[in-house]
């Protein structure tokens, strides 16, 4: 029988109207917790990771684990989706900031998502291991929001003079994989190390645009995307 509505899986940043009973907001917060130590154990130890290492971190039965995710590849999955959901959430509000003409500094739109993303995302977006198919429909839903989110951040930020021609939202993701990988160091010292390295790209592609030297074709929204599902 499949579990109630209430029991399935969540996303973390998502909030409730009015207070759970009890059971309910254990499974809840026992899913947060799961979702949370997958993401973590996941970025560490890569797709060999086993569930009993994700039920271990989280704290709880790995039985547990397995009646919300009945494979590895479902709570990868739900690991995914979460995270891209994160990362448009954030391109959305940062887009909303600047073009209400609250100003983002010299960083610019992209440089402001790119940090925030850093030091606020619950974990770097997990990439696919091999699956193959069209992208499933929630992750399709969120991956289209945040695309339109990562346009209106690269639109202000060429019309501003910060970015040079050329420049990409596929290019804002694969800055992201590279700017923040997993590092063996706590939170605060890897984000002030992953921040140092946006510093010193930022400032490259502010010159590159000062110049007006155009990029070399960079890489296409469905690029990225098709390195996902083939």
């Amino acid at each position: 029988m499949p579990p109630p509505a209430d029991d399935a899986a969540v996303d973390p940043a998502e909030h409730v109207a009015r207070p759970l009973p009890g059971r309910k907001r254990e499974a809840r917060a026992n899913d947060t917790a799961v979702l949370t130590a997958a993401r973590e154990v996941f970025a560490a130890q890569g797709h060999g990771a086993s569930m009993a290492d994700v039920a271990r971190h989280a704290g709880v039965g790995v039985g547990s684990v397995y009646r919300r995710y009945p494979t590895k590849e479902a709570l990868v999955e739900a690991l995914r989706v979460h995270g891209v959901r994160e990362a448009a959430r954030l391109a959305a509000e940062v887009a909303d900031e600047v073009e209400e003409a609250r100003p983002a500094g010299t960083d610019g739109a992209v440089g402001t998502f790119l940090a925030r993303q850093i030091t606020s995302a619950t974990g770097p977006i997990l990439r696919p291991t091999g699956a193959t198919g069209p992208l499933p429909a929630d992750l399709a839903a969120v991956t289209d929001e945040l695309h339109a989110g990562l346009e209106r951040l690269v639109a202000h930020d060429r019309a501003a003079g910060l970015l040079p021609t050329g420049f990409t939202t596929a290019d804002v993701m694969q800055l992201l994989l590279h700017l923040r990988p997993s590092l063996p160091f706590p939170r605060a010292e890897a984000d002030a190390l992953h921040l140092r390295y946006l510093g010193l790209v930022l400032a490259g592609l502010r010159a590159r645009a000062g110049d007006g030297a155009a990029l070399g074709d960079g890489p296409r929204w469905d690029e990225w995307v098709g390195a996902w599902h083939d």
